[in-house]
């Protein structure tokens, strides 16, 4: 009976050696962001059926090993902030989409880059896909296009839809004014004027703008957009109203859109933020969200991939929103170039969308994803491949001294 210990073991040596390569990359890879370490499965080889034996079980003999495969692991890397804006990592499942060459490519390294158009590129030269956002709106029901955004482009006026008025009118005094600024949907300033006049508990309040800017002469009075009521207790705490009014300004010169201002007596939780002590008049307003047109200042990316630009006056709108694609079997993807994949036959089609939605999951902007690579384990597994390696190099050498016993038999 010939000897298949020489072809069997040299199986082993081959696939052993496969083993200690991927090893080997895994290692190099160790600092190569969104790598996932890939290890080698194995199966036997069958000679198939030769016969079975004396209580009728088959006889089927081995003839090696051989490469089955190379599964990766898919577990979270660890999350490293960075502090670049541009840099993305995807906590969960998922994959960026990238424009490549011949379609889609997919890619778990959130390495981008600003190229001279203003397109996010990957890594691998490859631009990232999304969703582009009309008028701070996006649809992420779309089709992924390639995300574009112009470094130093203007950003949009906002409108002020909220002013917020803060501080107190002297329980011992008739009257206060304050004047507050407020921004139309063109970016233009308009003047509003809050007058108080009362006595004790009970004040009414006035908002006015000039009449001008509403088409009027500047020797016109001025165009009342407000007004009502309050009532504090004995306190000195607003009572009255219990929601915030609002003001209406219509008609602007300008030819801006109209506008509905929310006019902040009560904070969210309805507490009133005007008191009525007995102390000097004090009023002002914290806050008050519009602003003007004005340059692309830097961006922000947020839990849903949504890219935030904020402009030189610091008003924030959404400019895209990141693609991420999961797919049915990421085992079944192609290696395409660097960190970059395409989908392949036995990896399905792929599901993209918004993250956070549809499995996918949420990215963490100004962060990326180490590989997943563990040392320690890459270490006991490359001596179990080492040992295999030298076991079937000794079948190798032990066969051979069986084969020089038989041509000795003849001496």
């Amino acid at each position: 009976m010939p000897l298949t210990s020489f072809y069997t073991a040299l199986t082993g040596l081959n696939n052993n050696s496969l083993a200690i390569n991927i090893i080997g990359d895994n290692l190099a890879n160790m600092n190569t962001i969104g790598y996932k370490s890939g290890k080698a499965s194995f199966a036997e080889l069958l000679a198939g059926l030769s016969g079975t034996s004396s209580n009728g079980n088959p006889v089927v003999f081995g003839l090696g090993s051989t490469l089955n495969g190379v599964t990766h692991a898919t577990t979270q890397g660890t999350v490293s902030y960075t502090g670049k804006s541009t840099d993305a990592a995807i906590n969960g499942n998922g994959f960026f989409v990238v424009s490549t060459d011949g379609g889609l490519g997919f890619t778990r390294s959130g390495k981008f880059e600003f190229n001279k158009d203003g397109g996010l590129v990957s890594g691998d030269g490859y631009q990232l896909m999304g969703y582009m956002a009309v008028n701070g709106q996006i649809d992420s029901n779309g089709t992924a296009v390639p995300i574009e955004i112009k470094k130093g482009q203007v950003m949009p006026a906002k409108a002020t839809t909220t002013l917020d008025i803060t501080g107190n009118l002297d329980s011992s005094s008739t009257a206060a004014s304050t004047s507050i600024q407020a921004y139309d949907s063109l970016g233009a300033t308009h003047n509003i004027t809050v007058n108080f006049t009362g006595a004790g508990p009970n004040w009414h309040w006035s908002a006015t703008i000039p009449a001008v800017d509403t088409g009027g002469a500047i020797t016109d009075p001025a165009v009342e957009v407000g007004n009502g009521d309050m009532v504090f207790n004995s306190s000195g705490n607003l009572i009255s109203p219990t929601a915030n009014p609002t003001l209406s300004i219509t008609g602007l010169a300008s030819g801006a859109a109209d506008m509905t201002i929310a006019f902040g007596l009560l904070d969210s939780n309805g507490k009133s933020t005007v008191t009525n002590f007995s102390s000097s008049s004090s009023t002002f307003t914290p806050s008050q969200n519009g602003s003007y047109a004005s340059n692309l200042k830097e961006i922000s990316i947020d839990s849903s991939g949504v890219i935030m630009g904020v402009s030189e006056s610091g008003n924030t709108i959404a400019l895209a929103q990141l693609a991420l694609a999961d797919f049915p079997n990421i085992e079944g993807l192609q290696k395409y170039k660097g960190s970059t994949f395409v989908s392949f036959p036995s990896s399905g089609d792929p599901s993209i969308g918004a993250a956070g939605a549809g499995g996918r999951g949420t990215v963490v902007g100004a962060s990326l994803e180490q590989s997943n690579v563990d040392m320690a384990q890459e270490f006991v597994n490359l001596i179990a491949a080492q040992r295999a390696y030298q076991a079937n190099s000794k079948i190798i050498t032990a066969t051979d001294e069986l084969y020089q016993d038989s041509l000795n038999m003849k001496r």
